[in-house]
């Protein structure tokens, strides 16, 4: 059975993964209804075109991606199908906000779930975080959606809400929670 390991991504080793990457954005909104940039009907290309934007910010230095790979043959080119998850983490410029880190698009493939994809993916990102000197997380996240009882487990708090933030796949205007953390 395979162990799942989260690597860092790089554009040359895991360019190929774009396609799973983009598939996997596309299956949390229409599976979960997430509020994550696009909106129904769905255009692929345009979901790829997003992330080869975010495979350019990786070279660029201003984000990074960890992506969590269910490997059959590891130390081998990782296949499309065995991507189960993503998180990636903005760092635009800011002199008085060197320090801060903005974790976006945390996925994990529904048939994945409950195997501890999420934890292991953001633990991986915070290691690498604190390598670039980034020490505050923040994130926000839907009220009522799966993600917002897992950032308290892994030691985010609470910021606030904001009522009307974001257009639902499913229509209408959700409510959004943000959190934050302290990394040490």
């Amino acid at each position: 059975m395979p162990t799942p390991t989260v690597k860092l991504f790089s554009k040359q080793e895991h360019g190929h993964l774009l396609p799973a990457i983009a598939a996997l954005h596309a299956a949390c909104i229409v599976h979960d209804h997430t509020i994550a940039t696009f909106l129904p009907p769905l255009e692929n290309s345009k979901i790829q075109t997003f992330w080869e934007g975010i495979a350019r910010e990786v070279d660029l230095g201003t984000r990074f991606v960890c992506i969590l790979l269910n490997e059959s043959e590891p130390g081998t080119r990782a296949k499309e199908s065995e991507l189960v998850g993503v998180v990636t983490l903005s760092m635009p410029f800011s002199e008085t906000g060197s320090f801060r880190g903005f974790v976006e698009k945390l996925f994990v493939s529904p048939t994945y779930r409950g195997r501890g994809g999420a934890r292991a993916l953001m633990c991986h990102m915070e290691a690498e975080a604190l390598k670039r000197g980034k020490t505050l997380m923040l994130l926000d996240t839907e009220i009522g959606s799966q993600a917002e009882s897992v950032y308290p487990k892994l030691g985010y708090t609470e910021a606030g809400r904001i009522p009307r933030y974001g257009i639902s796949p499913v229509g209408g205007l959700k409510d959004e929670v943000f959190y934050y953390k302290h990394l040490q």
